[in-house]
């Protein structure tokens, strides 16, 4: 173990060190590098398709650099979040502590909300550079999929105001560059901004955003936890042991990352829709196309050396999704029910779609109260599996294992007919309006039988050895 991985205490805030390559993109490439977590490839590639389909190739392990993208003067950087133990490492814990780091600060921030107020710079690292004119072809904004729309930004993030109370709020979307000065973007249901632009279209204004790349870890997962409303930004400063900064926008009010790559000073249109899609979405199919939201770019901004940051929808994503939801899942849950120790949402599931819960088996119907407070916890997921603690929630054989041999349809089946589903699943029934949709949900107690623990349902166990005191050969 090197420096620059040491582990911190369960529980403990992250270290000035870690915390910086947790909002500085720089920083936490260099960490990648001198760890030996990152492949930079240096032979011009394009962007359209064939970056994408480089970065396909190492999905799951080490990040990658991008140093020549034809077109662009801009390196690209993939990967950060496609692999647990690199998260892990980055915030200098256990993988399987960051979801218990990350609700501990949503913990910190409902308790003292007001203590959280960032500093709002005139000058930062994300406006060294001005561009003279509003140009989005000059970035290094990919094709990922062989049938996308367009070019997509897809893990950049937004900041918006309530434009009733006047809170920011952040928030990811995929957004499909149209023009040098234009771009079409999803609302999923449900989310926030999709409240805000109602609000101002209901004025008659545009809705100003700014749209905030390469912003470091930290700002960006928490941009992904679900259902906080205004003012979750601040849960990463809680994660940080630090206040980020915000620096003031070109235009508009709402202001910036100050640490991030690139930024994009837009409004949204009231009333405007055009067609965005298709996208290679997180389940794995294409996101259909439809007229959605547009945006009109009023100016871009940047460091004077920039990576641009982009994603593929498959581990990064389900990542993303699986820490954030799995930390408030526990925080949700276990503030009612003691006796959940864990929460697991396998890639499997899509990051979205199902959780696996660990809970002491302490008494009878405990699995079906589990699995009713994790579908309220998080209502876009599809399937809930409780397992006792001996059970492995990381490890989708032991699960398996543990559904084979611990549930009985008759009476740990949970069947939830016609519940709101997430749209970006396939198999979801999606209303006419495009505002919702229904699906069966399904809840699966596979816990030991509560009176019959002792009897058939004691697991074998093997005496636990160091292969180190012992010579062994390999042929």
């Amino acid at each position: 173990m090197t420096p620059d991985e040491e582990k911190e205490a369960p529980g403990a805030r992250v270290s000035p060190r870690n915390a910086r390559r947790l909002f500085d993109q720089h920083a936490c490439i260099a960490f990648l590098e001198r760890t030996h977590r990152l492949v930079r490839v240096c032979s011009q590639v394009d962007p359209k398709h064939e970056l994408a389909g480089i970065a396909r190739r190492f999905e799951g392990s080490k990040c990658v650099l991008f140093e020549d993208v034809k077109g662009s003067d801009f390196p690209v950087f993939t990967g950060l979040l496609w692999n647990r133990e690199t998260v892990g490492a980055l915030f200098g814990a256990a993988a399987t502590q960051v979801p218990f780091r990350i609700a501990d600060a949503i913990g910190q921030w409902q308790r003292d909300r007001e203590g959280s107020v960032p500093r709002v710079r005139r000058k930062a690292p994300s406006n060294e550079v001005v561009e003279a004119r509003v140009d989005l072809d000059r970035l290094p904004i990919p094709v990922h999929a062989l049938k996308d729309g367009g070019r997509y930004l897809d893990c950049s993030v937004v900041l918006a105001r309530n434009p009733k109370t006047g809170g920011l709020n952040t928030s990811i979307h995929r957004m499909m560059v149209t023009a040098k000065d234009r771009i079409t973007f999803l609302i999923d249901p449900g989310r926030h901004l999709g409240e805000y632009v109602e609000e101002a279209e209901r004025r008659g204004e545009p809705l100003p955003v700014t749209i905030n790349n390469g912003v470091g870890l930290a700002p960006w997962i928490v941009s992904t936890l679900p259902r906080l409303g205004d003012g979750k930004h601040t849960v990463a400063h809680h994660l940080l042991g630090r206040a980020l900064d915000l620096v003031h926008p070109q235009t508009g009010d709402v202001p910036a990352y100050a640490d991030a790559q690139f930024v994009i000073e837009a409004e949204i249109l009231p009333g405007v829709r055009e067609f965005e899609a298709p996208f290679a979405e997180v389940t794995g199919y294409y996101g259909g196309r439809d007229r959605r939201w547009v945006m009109k770019v009023n100016a871009i901004t940047r460091r004077k050396d920039p990576v641009f940051h982009t994603l593929l929808s498959g581990r990064e994503v389900w990542n993303a999704v699986g820490f954030t939801a799995e930390a408030a899942i526990f925080h949700a849950v276990s503030a009612s029910i003691a006796q959940v120790k864990a929460v697991h949402l396998p890639p499997g599931g899509c990051g979205f779609y199902q959780a696996v819960v660990q809970v002491e088996n302490s008494r009878r119907g405990l699995g079906h109260e589990v699995i009713d407070a994790t579908f309220k916890a998080f209502r876009s997921l599809q399937r809930v599996v409780v397992v006792d603690t001996d059970v492995d929630i990381f490890d989708p054989v032991d699960v398996d294992w543990a559904i084979t041999t611990r549930f009985d349809a008759d009476c740990d089946l949970v069947l939830l007919p016609d519940s709101d589903g997430h749209i970006l699943n396939p198999i979801v029934r999606v209303d006419p309006d495009g505002k919702g949709g229904k699906v069966t949900k399904v809840g699966i107690d596979a816990m030991a039988p509560y009176d019959r623990r002792g009897e058939s349902f004691e697991r074998v166990e093997f005496m636990q050895v160091d292969l180190k005191d012992h010579d062994i050969r390999y042929s």
